[in-house]
């Protein structure tokens, strides 16, 4: 079974198709004798011409008119349909009469089992069976009613004998081949997925199935591996030029420190500074460190609880509503830099930022950031999780910045998605502002509880 599952497509039809061969020959043999043994017409036919022909013998040899009715009544008993025909009537003449010797073939003939024309009665039908006279002397004759044969005789078993030996073995035949070619396929998919949603690329295609589709495995693992070394040598090269980039922006900043020019020290310093704060948000943003951090329970309540304090203590006008407690299991160094980078997004444009978090039936979390800024556009929303899109048109009003690279969106959408299998909506907000919700699936291992939501501030 091993090898015939790693066999070429071509191959498998073809020992598929052999095996069809042998299936119907099997099955044709096995089942033949049952369905068309108790329906046997060829055997029907000479035991009623048999017994016509009995019957005629006897009503000759009759020599009462008491002995002719004994005769029709043992006919009837027999199963034969048969009349007595006076020749002496005016219209008797005009009758096609046989001979009692020529009987039993004339039978024969009538009702020859050909399928064709079986298939004729079938078609057309027959509410009157054929008759048949035999002129027994000048003054007698008997008229036989030749048996008709139900339709389904001939239709039932043929509709079996197709379904049992065409029709059932080319349905399996037909699933089996298409599991066997699409089951490979499917496992590809999953695989995509799960590498996708856990960022990992590392030979996720597993060789299995056909030799074409083993061989395409093996070709998306090599092309995995090319991009998973593309992206570590981007994170390196870009690691290096970070660094060597600090080493003269320090040397600036030591210079700037040193000008007798307060107000050209002052923007030196902090043109400076804004260097190397997108020297830091791009190399988060193509350096995930999530990927390395393992997951952990930890209170939700608290970590949001902190990022909310600490914006205030910086002047933000943040505040945290959710329970008291509540314990979940993530990433929690991931998470942080997520929240806060929408937190701090948020306080770009807005003068009050509200972190709200609720608790799902199914045991996840909903985290919600909202801000009473001038919002978004539609346009917007959909491009502003894009990596270097910024919105500043947008949202102008009350806008403290826009110095940096736009990625604080990005990597948080990043981290949501990636490193927690979750998801990030942008919506508005009535009557004004921004809401970026947070759904994060119910961990595996942790039961549904919380507790009851009590609003805070700071």
């Amino acid at each position: 079974m091993r090898n015939f599952r790693q066999a070429s497509i071509q191959n498998q039809i073809l020992i598929l198709a052999t095996f069809l061969v042998v299936l119907v020959s099997v099955v044709a043999t096995a089942m033949e004798p049952y369905i068309y043994g108790r329906h046997d017409r060829g055997f029907q036919n000479g035991l009623f011409a048999a017994r016509a022909a009995m019957v005629a013998e006897q009503f000759a040899q009759a020599g009462s008119a008491q002995d002719e009715v004994t005769v029709l009544k043992r006919a009837a008993a027999l199963g034969v349909g048969v009349e007595k025909l006076s020749l002496e009537q005016p219209f008797a003449g005009k009758q096609q009469m046989v001979s009692p010797s020529e009987l039993v073939a004339r039978i024969n003939t009538m009702l020859a089992d050909n399928i064709f024309a079986a298939f004729h009665r079938f078609v057309i039908g027959q509410s009157h069976p054929d008759v048949l006279t035999v002129r027994i002397d000048d003054k007698r004759a008997l008229v036989f009613q030749l048996p008709v044969f139900p339709s389904y005789v001939w239709f039932v078993p043929a509709a079996a004998s197709g379904f049992l030996k065409i029709v059932i073995p080319l349905v399996l035949l037909a699933y089996f081949s298409s599991w066997l070619i699409t089951e490979p396929l499917r496992h590809f998919a999953v695989a995509a997925k799960r590498a996708s949603m856990e960022g990992s690329w590392e030979k996720p295609f597993e060789p299995d199935g056909a030799a074409e589709i083993r061989s395409l495995a093996e070709s998306l693992n090599v092309m995995s591996d090319r991009i998973q070394s593309m992206a570590e040598d981007r994170t390196r090269m870009l690691s290096g030029v970070g660094h060597d980039l600090r080493t003269p922006l320090t040397r600036l900043r030591m210079r700037a420190e040193r000008s007798g020019e307060p107000e050209l020290r002052s923007l030196m310093l902090a043109d400076i500074a804004t260097l190397s704060f997108m020297i830091d948000e791009c190399l988060a943003f193509f350096k995930d460190a999530s990927t390395a951090e393992t997951d952990r329970k930890v209170d939700i309540s608290s970590l949001l609880q902190t990022i909310a304090t600490d914006f205030s203590d910086m002047g933000v006008d943040a505040s945290f509503t959710g329970p008291r407690r509540l314990a979940f299991v993530c990433k929690p160094r991931a998470l942080t830099r997520a929240i806060t980078n929408l937190v701090d997004n948020a306080s770009r444009y807005a003068k009050q930022v509200e972190i709200d978090l609720q608790e799902s039936d199914d045991g996840g979390i909903k985290i919600s950031v909202g801000d009473n800024g001038p919002g978004l556009t539609d346009e917007a929303k959909a491009k502003v999780l894009e990596p270097f899109f910024k919105v500043d048109k947008s949202r102008q009003i009350g806008a403290k910045g826009g110095s940096g690279l736009g990625l604080g969106l990005p990597i948080a959408k990043g981290i949501v998605t990636k490193a927690h299998n979750g998801q990030l909506t942008l919506l508005d907000r009535k009557p004004t502002g921004l809401v970026v919700v947070i759904d994060l699936p119910a961990p595996h291992g942790i039961q549904p509880g919380g507790s009851p939501s009590i609003p805070s501030s700071h």
